[in-house]
């Protein structure tokens, strides 16, 4: 498809998906894809007007015009990569006003989280009671309603889902629904049977992604302070479980690269073939902005060639074992 150019393209991610960030912001694409462009606030709109924003219009018309003006053309990997598909005939007649709300949101605006891990911040995050206070009120205020014609519901993408006293509401309130599917995001080391239960989770579940970066318990302490590492490996067993009797359909775990536990990715890759996951995720630390400073983040980026590790690092990444087609990473 790379001989169509970018005018004959269609995005359909603004007709169907919006990511609710920290601040409160209403993403319907990647924030840097569309020059961190919002369609909205939950705190300020209401959800019809928001996802029918002027914003959301302007960008929807840039998709459909072919333009893609409000997007950022050196950033988005689909443009960049022209693997955005052709654009059909119904795709040429869609409207920038949609009467049906997003299909796909996803959760970030509770950074509330049971762990410390060093790469994301540098204290205990847990939402006051001023803040509490207010996610109640938009729960039923601005979340349930705009979640009405949503399919799919993915939680979170900052903080924990089980950490969360917010997000726990979000799962029970929207238990109902049988038509949303639920994709966690967790760090598992509250997602356990009891916790399972009190989020009315059963038959609703459609994939756990749990990020551990570590095979080892003296590791797993150090990148993701205040966890535990074997309440955690009882929880992943309790995941596999639901995952084998087809409770769960897509099962992975993600490990995220640096300087102090790149020994273990292949330990990692057998932890992941034990417990029968879908797939393996190895990425290359990124600044969060919010944890390390960057003297630290220097430090841990072990792939870099000037990094006194470099080497070591590429002896690690030709075991054999990092070939297992369940292995997908961005680290060479």
């Amino acid at each position: 498809m790379s001989d169509i150019p970018l005018s004959r393209r269609f995005c359909h991610a603004p007709f169907i998906f919006a990511v609710i960030e920290g601040n409160g912001t209403v993403d319907c694409c990647c924030p840097a894809w569309v020059g961190f462009r919002s369609i909205g606030n939950i705190f300020k709109d209401p959800p019809a007007a928001l996802w029918n924003s002027v914003e959301a219009q302007r960008i929807r018309a840039g998709v459909i015009d072919g333009s893609f003006s409000q997007c950022e053309h050196h950033v988005c990997p689909h443009i960049v990569s022209g693997t955005l598909p052709a654009k059909t005939a119904a795709d040429k007649t869609r409207g920038t006003i949609l009467q049906r709300g997003p299909w796909m949101v996803k959760l970030c605006h509770d950074d509330t989280c049971n762990l410390t891990c060093p790469s994301c911040r540098t204290h205990m995050i847990v939402a006051n009671r001023e803040r509490q206070q207010r996610l109640d009120r938009m729960l039923h205020e601005f979340i349930l309603p705009f979640l009405v014609d949503a399919k799919r519901l993915i939680l979170s993408g900052d903080g924990d889902p089980f950490a969360s006293r917010h997000y726990r509401n979000v799962l029970r309130e929207t238990a109902d629904n049988t038509s949303l599917r639920i994709a966690l995001h967790t760090n598992a080391v509250l997602c356990d049977e009891r916790a399972w239960i009190d989020c009315r989770l059963q038959g609703r579940v459609d994939s756990v992604e749990v990020s551990i970066d570590a095979a080892s318990p003296e590791i797993y302490a150090i990148v993701r302070r205040r966890g535990d590492f074997a309440r955690l490996r009882r929880n992943l067993e309790f995941i596999a479980k639901m995952h084998a009797d087809g409770e769960v359909r897509e099962f992975q775990i993600n490990f995220v690269v640096q300087t102090l536990n790149f020994h273990e990715m292949p330990e990692f890759v057998r932890l992941g073939q034990s417990l029968g996951v879908n797939q393996i995720l190895f990425t290359a630390i990124e600044p969060w902005g919010r944890g390390m400073t960057d003297e630290q983040f220097q430090r841990a980026q072990v792939w870099h060639n000037d990094h006194p590790l470099r080497s070591a690092l590429s002896d690690v990444l030709r075991d054999p074992i990092l070939s297992d087609p369940i292995v997908l990473q961005n680290v060479h």
